[in-house]
């Protein structure tokens, strides 16, 4: 692998090796406060200041496992909270559970949960947590986060119609006392666990509302903040919860998320001081305010991708998807257009995964591509039309969902396909909420994704593509890859897991059923009297120990 942004590679590693070591402790305490604490601010701490951001569109849901999409969980990860939440340091540390242990096996966790109240006043009890656990593999539900529970004993069962609710192993011993029971050892549950698709769910509310988590006045949160508005695709707010456990740590008054959708329009309002923070720059600007140290890059374990759908012509044939992911010049692409010193994507797992001996995961693999490989990809498009019949290719329509950054990746894309194979691609763009609900229907033919890591192994990439998983969008199936899988996620011996992982990643790139275009990055701007919103590598963007210096 290119090491130019080895930088990048190194520093992911480390963050996620320390996370994943902290999975394997045997038990828990509170971590010191102090540690906690996410930066000083060099200014007095405004406590009455409120926090500006944008979240650009509309969360498409706010009831957990439901809302699996990075705006839904900005919103979630600041109202709710679950057993464990991750500091600064990217570890887990107890949250709700004020401790936990684990059995020898590596099996079982007990946690025990601290006195902690929902926002109506209810407590917030191991039952809560039962129920919310199991929810989230009610087959009756369809959440598209279930299939991160499958580590749970009887989850997947459940799920699949093929076991019953009591078969899933989580008890509430008593009112503050959980026990979960999973499969096989997993050392990165507890990460698996600060996701906001565990966090709990009043049981009391739920079974009275189902559709609780539709409007603000029926919301029921237990985190660092309470929401108190929601104008759908306009506005959410939320103010700082005074039934939080750790209510001390919050250093401002709430939150004010406004749903601009323009990259420009989001940059000027930040200029002129109307948002505290913006999570991307204008793609035109972005090398620019880089350079100048404006703008600042962190690692972040993702990539970004076009999935291409192997039910819908041309892409049934593997030489033409092949073509397609060849086609690219990834590097020209970042350089002119991404511009956030991201790494080209030659394979599917990104960078920031440590192996057992310490090294990444991406440097092990290596590349199955090569970056703007043109004339193979003719090659290959001409394989794979003589093997159809096709004399001319069957329409493309390359969709993404609105924005300008995507919008300019999707454009030079076009270019790309339309100067290196002759082919000419139809470009679709759709807002958010219908994108994301026409793709997990498996209705778009090639699609725009980014995906960033759930947590901290590669089997969270690997998995997303067994047969009819609903990470997996776009009808991919291979049956020896399917069995490859399951037994990566029985097999303890962590160097032979790893060599089984590298072995389903190849063979996942031999039949490529994406377009792999980068390893992302994060460049974002705070302005100069914010401190202390945390983004981690493998995680939700947090804003618990944000403060906001009075000017």
């Amino acid at each position: 692998m290119n090491l130019r942004k080895g930088w990048k590679v190194l520093s992911t590693s480390a963050l996620l090796l320390s996370l994943v070591l902290t999975g394997c402790s045997q038990s828990a305490a509170p971590a010191d406060p102090g540690k906690q604490q996410a930066g000083e601010t060099g200014g007095q701490a405004d406590a009455s200041a409120k926090l500006r951001l944008n979240l650009k569109t509309e969360p498409p849901s706010l009831d957990p496992p439901k809302g699996f999409d990075s705006t839904s969980n900005e919103v979630l990860n600041a109202t709710m909270e679950g057993l464990a939440r991750l500091d600064k340091d990217h570890k887990p540390q107890p949250a709700m559970a004020e401790k936990w242990a684990v059995s020898e096996d590596g099996k079982t966790y007990t946690f025990t949960l601290r006195d902690s109240k929902w926002s109506n006043g209810d407590p917030v009890t191991a039952q809560d947590f039962e129920y919310a656990f199991k929810r989230i593999v009610d087959p009756k539900n369809a959440f598209p986060s279930a299939f991160l529970a499958y580590y749970i004993e009887g989850a997947e069962e459940f799920n699949k119609g093929e076991g019953t609710a009591d078969g899933v192993k989580v008890k509430a011993i008593d009112e503050k006392t959980l026990e979960v029971k999973l499969k096989s050892p997993a050392g990165f549950f507890l990460h698996i666990l600060t996701q906001p698709t565990f966090f709990p769910v009043n049981k009391k509310v739920v079974e009275s509302n189902p559709n609780f988590a539709a409007e603000a006045s029926t919301l029921v949160s237990n985190g660092p903040f309470k929401i108190t508005e929601w104008v759908h695709d306009q506005s959410v707010k939320v103010e700082k919860n005074e039934g939080y456990w750790d209510k001390d740590s919050v250093k401002y008054a709430g939150i004010d998320w406004v749903m601009v959708n323009d990259e420009n329009t989001q940059y000027q309002m930040y200029k002129t001081g109307q948002l505290d923070m913006i999570q991307t720059v204008p793609n035109d600007m972005k090398k620019q305010l880089i350079d100048s140290g404006e703008a600042k890059v962190e690692p972040e374990a993702s990539i970004y991708y076009y999935r291409m759908n192997v039910k819908m012509e041309p892409f049934q044939n593997a030489n033409i998807r092949k073509a397609f992911a060849l086609a690219i010049d990834r590097q020209a692409l970042i350089d002119n257009v991404a511009q956030g010193k991201q790494l080209p994507a030659l394979a599917h797992i990104p960078v920031g995964f440590p192996e057992p001996d310490g090294r990444d995961f991406r440097e092990v693999g290596g590349d199955f591509i090569k970056d703007n490989d043109v004339e193979q990809a003719k090659a290959l498009l001409k394989k794979g039309m003589e093997e159809e019949g096709y004399t001319t290719l069957p329409p493309v329509t390359l969709t993404y969902n609105t924005s300008d950054a995507h919008k300019q990746i999707a454009q030079v894309l076009q270019e790309m396909y339309k100067k290196n194979l002759g082919v000419d691609v139809k470009l679709e763009n759709k807002e958010w909420k219908v994108f994301l609900a026409d793709q997990r229907a498996r209705q778009l033919q090639i699609s725009r994704s980014t995906i960033p890591a759930d947590y901290g192994d590669p089997l969270n990439y690997l998995e997303l593509f067994v047969t009819d998983h609903p990470g997996n969008r776009i009808n991919y199936s291979n049956k020896e890859y399917d069995a490859l899988v399951e037994k990566i996620r029985n097999t303890a011996d962590e160097k032979e897991r790893f060599q089984l992982m590298h072995d389903a990643e190849k063979m996942f790139m031999d039949d490529m059923p994406l377009v792999p275009i980068y390893f992302g990055t994060k460049v974002f701007m705070d302005q100069p009297n914010v401190k202390g919103i945390i983004r981690h590598p493998v995680g939700t963007l947090d804003f618990k120990w944000a403060e906001i210096s009075k000017k």
